[in-house]
């Protein structure tokens, strides 16, 4: 072991997916050296997880990439329901959630062009995913990992690190070596998802839900007009031993009724979903983000975006203590913030994934009668109701994930501002400050490697700048004008107060007057480092 050459850095990232990628492009921003491994030779090469949501386009926008996913996707502008190749409603979804964020609907994404984006950032940066390695072993102590890889010539090598990310999938190897468990369910019924291109009357840039007697088959545009088809099987066809795309070619338009014949096929897999959880994120320096810690299925679209949001959480963390900006303790809100954070609408998506995949004759019967008069009330809910749409939205979006019981979270209940203004913990809400003759969102303007203050008062006091220099904060002064007054409202400020920003976009805490206290203690109190 000891000829074995070693190689040191702050922190080794297993896993070059979207969310190890975006772990890597996080560190890159706060300058923290890392390296990236994957045992794979190359990056996704078709759709995978292919909605990226409101909250994952606002964090590319921070990154300055947002632009060229917009360029690269497609926005779906409606969604229909067909039965037996007959529409039967359509909702329009491309303004969905309207103020709420600056991306208030639904990108199609290819997972490929995702990966690139983000690859393309560390590369502008001098960093990139070393193929082809493969994790052996890794042990930790007194604060150091050290791992033990395979190169792609088969020599061996040691990493040493202060930390070590698990973003290596749901077979994760680290989550294994560390013998976490991981829980929960695998469907019975298959599924198979193609990307390809179609001849059909179906609209390039619509989504569609074919509903008839032996099938359910949902349909979303990708640019070049083309089509990822994710559906169940027939029952009939559960059985067989392998199902090739030519018997589905052959049998599609039978088995949804619709006058679709499907065409250049690109990708096809057979698969069958899983919904499970690990029971611990973190062990001592390592951390688990991504489908290592947890998978989903396909309904909402939440699980890329979910290990997204992961290695944002983290990463600021790992970097402010890597630069001694806060105590270790910091990280424990990692686990606290993120364990089972989307358990909550995954009870809703395992209800509604089985209604859609089973097999079962009655649930055919309830999705044949019972869902088909669901959609026809709910969907003109969505297009007329703002409120119901608004809550859509949110539920889908992922911004409305909050962190209010965290220890970072400053208690609501020392405050006295209106209930209605957002809390500590929740994602800072995207507003508009006028910026001379220019509107610019309040997240553009926020820095991402340090806590951001934003100041509503027509001057900086001398005691908030003082103690804004002496944390390295972020300022952002917006003052009190009729232009403003919005913003003012929204926040739930009168006259004068501050709000203490995480570097992940969330509040830290809140003030409805300028007293500094309350905001030393809370630096105090957490141990963010002067």
């Amino acid at each position: 072991m000891n000829d074995i050459p070693d190689n040191s850095t702050d922190v080794l990232i297993v896993g070059a997916g979207p969310a190890g990628l975006m772990m890597a492009c996080q560190l890159a921003i706060h300058q923290i050296p890392f390296r990236i491994i994957d045992k794979n030779s190359s990056s996704s090469q078709n759709s995978g997880a292919l909605i990226v949501q409101a909250r994952t386009l606002e964090i590319f926008e921070q990154m300055g990439i947002a632009r060229e996913a917009l360029s690269e996707g497609v926005v779906a502008s409606k969604i229909n329901i067909l039965y037996n190749g007959k529409k039967i409603t359509a909702t329009n979804i491309k303004n969905l959630g309207g103020t709420l964020s600056r991306f208030p609907f639904l990108l199609m994404l290819e997972q490929s062009k995702t990966e690139q984006l983000l690859l393309n950032f560390i590369r502008d940066r001098g960093y990139s995913v070393e193929r082809e390695v493969q994790l052996r072993s890794f042990n930790q102590e007194d604060g150091q990992v050290t791992s033990m890889v395979t190169l792609p010539d088969s020599a061996e090598q040691i990493i040493l690190s202060k930390y070590i990310i698990a973003a290596d999938g749901a077979n994760s190897s680290v989550r294994k070596i560390l013998n976490i468990p991981f829980e929960g369910k695998t469907y019975p019924n298959s599924i198979f998802i193609v990307d390809c291109k179609a001849d059909s009357e179906l609209s390039p840039d619509e989504i569609s839900f074919a509903f008839s007697n032996s099938s359910v088959a949902g349909f979303f545009p990708i640019k070049g007009s083309r089509w990822r088809i994710d559906s169940n099987l027939p029952s009939e066809y559960e059985n067989l031993k392998k199902l090739t795309f030519d018997v589905v070619e052959n049998n599609f338009q039978e088995w949804t009724k619709m006058n679709i014949h499907i065409q250049s096929q690109e990708w096809f897999s057979v698969t069958r979903s899983h919904q499970k959880y690990a029971a611990s994120v973190r062990v001592d320096n390592c951390f688990l983000i991504g489908d290592a810690a947890h998978v989903h299925t396909p309904v909402g679209a939440q699980g890329m975006n979910t290990g997204l949001q992961d290695a944002c959480n983290l990463a600021w963390k790992i970097a402010f203590v890597i630069k001694q900006k806060a105590e270790p303790s910091l990280l424990e809100s990692y686990s606290s913030e993120r364990l089972g954070i989307s358990k909550g609408f995954a009870r809703y998506a395992d209800v509604i994934f089985r209604v859609l995949t089973s097999g079962n004759i009655g649930v055919k019967l309830f999705r044949s009668y019972v869902l088909r008069f669901f959609f026809t009330i709910i969907f003109p809910l969505i297009s007329g109701c703002k409120i119901f749409r608004y809550s859509f939205f949110r539920s889908i979006s992922q911004i409305a994930i909050n962190y209010r019981s965290s220890i970072l979270s400053y208690p609501e209940s020392r405050f006295k501002l209106f209930h209605a203004s957002p809390k500590p913990g929740d994602r800072l809400p995207f507003l508009i400050q006028p910026d001379g003759e220019n509107r610019a969102p309040i997240f553009e303007k926020l820095d991402p490697t340090s806590l951001n203050l934003i100041v509503l008062a027509d001057s900086l006091p001398g005691e908030l700048k003082q103690i804004s220099e002496q944390f390295k904060l972020g300022i952002l002064l917006i003052p009190n004008t009729p232009e403003t007054r919005s913003v003012y409202k929204q926040l739930g400020i009168k006259k004068a107060g501050y709000y203490l920003i995480r570097p992940d976009a969330h509040i830290a805490l809140k003030s409805q007057n300028l007293d500094i206290l309350q905001l030393k203690r809370y630096l105090n109190q957490i141990n963010f480092a002067m």
